[in-house]
């Protein structure tokens, strides 16, 4: 009973997916065919321009057989199957057109493939870009001395600042110790200065005292003490009786 509910169940949703116009796996149920085109497609698609002329793409698919959208078809006529268009690669006389005409209208590629008869729109988007693609590795190969010459002038300039500082704090180093020997050498001479001014204001002022102290009698009491000493030992005048 399971597996015939799971049955009804896959069968009605298949039903109303139909009604929607839409298939289980979310693509349209138009059975629209995709991918390279066939000789008969091209042959079906030739008549039906033939005999109702350009512009009416959206009809093509119901009144030509094809199972094509009306954009496919338009872009396999305009691009491949249209009488005039041009085979092979574009004249270096087209290329200096497509340049001129793209620097004015930018990528009006339809506008300019009406410059260039026999050329699509197409061809001349196909080939702007790969002009870029060429063109772009270039343009990088071309930046890259330019790159590499600014890396060696800032890897330069940074060594020459390293340098320069480097020699400044060396001097500013000299100028310390120079400044730092001159003020010892200054107060080294104010030291000196100082000690001979002190040596010669001291002077005078011990000889100043010793005179102040030296009184007249002292030299008298010394005359005195000393012939006294000197008759006390002069030993030539004393006469010894050894009787």
């Amino acid at each position: 009973h399971a597996c015939i509910s799971i049955l009804i169940l896959s069968e009605s949703l298949k039903f109303f997916a139909k009604m929607a116009g839409v298939d289980g796996w979310g693509m349209t149920d138009k059975g629209l065919r995709k991918g390279p085109w066939t000789a008969e497609e091209d042959r079906l698609l030739n008549e039906y321009v033939s005999m109702h002329g350009e512009g009416r793409w959206s009809c093509v698919a119901k009144c030509a057989g094809l199972n094509r959208s009306g954009k496919s078809c338009r872009l396999r006529w305009v691009n491949y199957l249209k009488p005039g268009l041009k085979k092979g690669q574009l004249t270096p006389q087209e290329q200096s057109i497509i340049t001129e005409l793209h620097s004015l209208w930018g990528n009006k590629w339809s506008m300019i493939a009406r410059c260039l008869p026999g050329r699509t729109d197409n061809e001349i988007k196909n080939y702007w870009r790969t002009h870029f693609k060429i063109t772009k590795p270039n343009r990088r190969r071309q930046d890259k001395p330019r790159t590499s010459a600014l890396r060696r002038q800032q890897f330069r300039r940074q060594q020459q600042q390293q340098q320069q500082d480097q020699q400044e704090a060396k001097q500013k180093q000299v100028e310390e110790t120079v400044t730092s020997a001159q003020v010892d050498n200054k107060q080294a001479m104010e030291l000196l200065m100082c000690t001979n001014l002190e040596d010669e204001q001291c002077r005078p002022v011990m000889f100043q005292d010793d005179h102040e102290n030296i009184r007249p009698s002292d030299f008298i009491d010394d005359v005195e003490e000393g012939a006294y000493w000197g008759g006390l030992w002069n030993m030539d005048d004393v006469h010894i009786d050894h009787a």
